[in-house]
């Protein structure tokens, strides 16, 4: 690629390439391909006008050099390409660098626009532009008191008003500048908040299942294309819009309707991105790519929904337009008293709305964007609150407490099948369902060199929380533990199992296979504590979390085990997804605020009663479709990280409360006496707002 350097500054080249040189989607590439430069800060290419735009590590004179041959070496007939952003933490890093790339500039925009005007424009000029700019603040202002309300807006534009009814220009812009700056610094926080936001709420899997002739072929998500015909199992979130072509079964979409309801889907139906599949099995053509699905239209405008906002957010911008009228009502006794304008507007140029208003979602949606850079993707800012607040913990223990990845200990053959036999005929059906137990059986058979691929299996007929009943080739095979098999679908359990699964693995959890209604096998499956969820469970009890819990459905001496090892204040084993999801209910119905943690689709009910809900890493597609919060690090650390993190926001809050109440009074204290002018009541007034507002975008955590 032929470019030519347009400008350059130490760290910053600008190049040009020539229009129409590359699509909105090569640009894309483009730009995704130089930030994997090594001294490549950041990189974005232009379609339009056929630009990039570099910055890389001034301190590094290599990186410049690398960064301009890695340009050269592009093939202008070959570029690199990507179709849709916002498939994958690289394009949500693209997006995060652009917005911290257009804020700076905003900020170096103003910031010199300022100081020109200052410098440059004649006196009369910068008077006018003052009024033009305080006429956008009044006229704001009017429309939102003739709407009915009387808020923020009203009384900056009556402190605008004022400064401008006493020809004092100067203190008029410097409101102006400072409310500008503000804004800016708040509309930035909220941007970053939001992408990590919408990167968590559309959940999808790294892999679909595609029908090739026939047969499933495992592809990437980003491969899916329209008109592909995609094979949903039982436990998986929709990755794409499209329309059930086969199989039938139940949708959860509450993630689109905000209707718990289960719906039918079969033949002819249309099936939306981001909904679960509670029970069924489908294959959907898909009419909408990941992407371009409804579903990620929706994340894009996530942040204009007000229930993902923390109460204490919302109790502070009703709190701070509630102040207004007393304000007003303020201003005019003291005018009555002193008959003194230029008194009585200290109320209007220092008031204590203006901070309130913008410090505390700065504050919330800063700790939401901290978070992410922590790898836990917090869904509204409501959620940090309740996770504040929570004194109860509830915990799955499967890829939960226990390590994220189980192996197969040992495998008993019961039947007709051989050892090998009982492995590969489990691992061809647990590969369709996403839970760290099936990629243990999945992975041992593939450790084993077992081909399971060629085995087809018929439609799910029907699916409970503990097995799967399904049928491959002539046979019908159930799966699952041992309530589901012996007590709900009455296989036959064997003289002696007990004692024999007990001496051949005693820690372990246990699979069972059973072909035709005959037990064939039982899979042991050792499944250790994580190596830090002792030293969490002992954080999260220091922090104030007194009432520890697991539930699981294991069998009880593995679950006895496991809360011995870890010092859980109780535990429940055999339980089923209703039994999890009823402990949760009778816990809050005690008063207690509870926090459950989770990673299965049985574990999906109980998330959803709770609090706050968290969804490990490896978390099935249900389980994150459902969870409040997404823990995207593989530890529980995580979860000490996020309590300290809500609790700082908290009292950060509480501060800002003090701090906006203690300061302003000072100062409409200061200025009814006299002892300080009306600017420079105004000035620090709005320097104070601006400083805790700066001071709410700081890391709560230190790294």
């Amino acid at each position: 690629m032929l470019f030519e350097i347009v400008s350059e500054i130490p760290g910053r080249l600008r190049l040009r390439c020539g229009r129409d040189l590359m699509t909105e989607a090569e640009a894309r590439g483009v730009s995704h391909s130089l930030m994997a430069v090594p001294g490549v800060l950041f990189a974005e290419a232009h379609a339009a006008n056929g630009s990039i735009l570099l910055r890389t590590d001034p301190a590094d004179p290599a990186a410049r050099t690398a960064a301009l041959d890695a340009v050269r070496s592009l093939d202008v007939l070959a570029l690199p390409s990507v179709e849709e952003p916002g498939l994958g933490p690289r394009e949500t890093e693209l997006e995060m660098a652009l917005e911290n790339n257009r804020f700076q500039m905003r900020v170096v925009r103003l910031l010199l626009a300022r100081a020109a005007r200052r410098a440059l424009v004649p006196a009369p000029a910068r008077v006018a532009l003052v009024c033009v700019r305080a006429a956008r603040h009044i006229l704001r202002g009017i429309r939102v008191l003739l709407s009915g309300r009387m808020a923020v807006e009203v009384l900056d534009a009556a402190a605008l008003a004022a400064a401008l009814s006493r020809r004092s220009f100067s203190e008029a812009g410097t409101i102006a500048f400072l409310l500008r700056l503000s804004s800016l610094m708040e509309e930035h926080v909220n941007a970053r908040a939001r992408l990590a936001l919408r990167d968590g709420l559309v959940v999808r899997a790294e892999s679909v299942w595609q029908v090739v002739d026939g047969r499933d072929v495992r592809i990437a998500t980003v491969d899916v294309r329209e008109g592909m015909v995609l094979h949903l199992a039982q436990g998986g979130v929709l990755p794409v819009d499209g329309t059930v072509v086969g199989g039938v079964g139940e949708l959860d979409e509450s993630s689109m309707t905000g209707e718990a309801a289960l719906v039918r889907k079969e033949a002819g139906s249309t099936v939306f991105a981001g909904t679960a599949l509670r029970d069924g099995d489908l294959l959907v053509r898909v009419a909408a790519v990941p992407g371009a699905a409804r579903i990620d239209r929706i994340a894009r405008m996530v942040e204009e929904s007000s229930d993902l906002k923390a109460s204490a957010q919302g109790r502070a911008e009703r709190l701070a337009d509630a102040i207004v009228p007393y304000s007003f009502l303020a201003f005019l006794g003291i005018l009555a008293v002193t008959r003194n304008l230029r008194t009585a507007m200290s109320v209007l140029m220092v008031d204590y709305s203006c901070a309130i208003k913008l410090s505390t979602p700065v504050a919330v949606m800063s700790a939401m964007n901290e978070a992410a850079r922590h790898g836990i993707v917090v869904r509204g800012g409501r959620y940090l609150e309740a996770m504040a607040a929570a004194d109860t913990v509830v915990f799955d223990k499967t890829g939960t407490l226990t390590n994220a990845a189980p192996a197969v200990e040992r495998v008993i053959s019961l039947g007709d099948l051989g050892e090998d036999e009982v492995l590969r005929l489990a691992a061809c059906i647990e590969e369709h369902f996403p839970h760290s137990m099936a990629r243990a059986i999945v992975a041992e058979a593939e450790r084993r060199g077992l081909s399971h691929e060629s085995e087809l299996h018929a439609e799910v007929r029907y699916i409970v929380a503990h097995g799967i009943a399904t049928r491959v080739g002539e046979k019908d095979v159930l799966i699952g533990s041992a309530h589901f098999l012996f007590e709900d679908e009455l296989v036959e359990r064997p003289a002696g199992l007990d004692e024999l699964v007990e001496r051949e693995a005693p820690a372990a959890s246990v699979i069972y296979v059973a072909c035709d209604g005959a037990l064939v096998g039982a899979i042991c499956v050792s499944d250790p504590p994580r190596a830090e969820a002792s030293e969490v469970v002992r954080e999260l009890r220091g922090r104030g979390m007194d009432e520890l819990v697991m539930l699981t459905g294991d069998a009880e001496p593995a679950a006895r085990r496991v809360a011995s090892e870890l010092g859980l204040t109780s535990y429940r084993a055999q339980v089923l997804p209703e039994g999890k999801s009823a402990h949760v209910e009778a816990l809050r119905r005690e008063g207690r605020t509870v926090m459950m943690v989770g990673d299965g689709i049985n574990d999906s009910p109980a998330l959803a009663a709770a609090d706050v809900s968290v969804a490990m890493g490896d978390a099935s597609d249900v389980a994150r479709a459902v969870a409040d919060v997404l823990v995207t690090e593989p530890s529980l650390g995580a979860l000490v990280t996020a309590r300290d993190l809500s609790e700082r926001l908290m009292a950060r809050i509480r501060r800002d409360y003090r701090l906006i109440v203690g300061f302003n009074t000072l100062l409409i204290a200061l200025g009814l006496g006299g002892a300080i002018s009306l600017t420079t009541a105004a000035y620090l007034h709005n320097a104070s707002t601006l400083a805790i507002t700066a001071l709410n975008a700081r890391p709560l955590l230190r790294e």
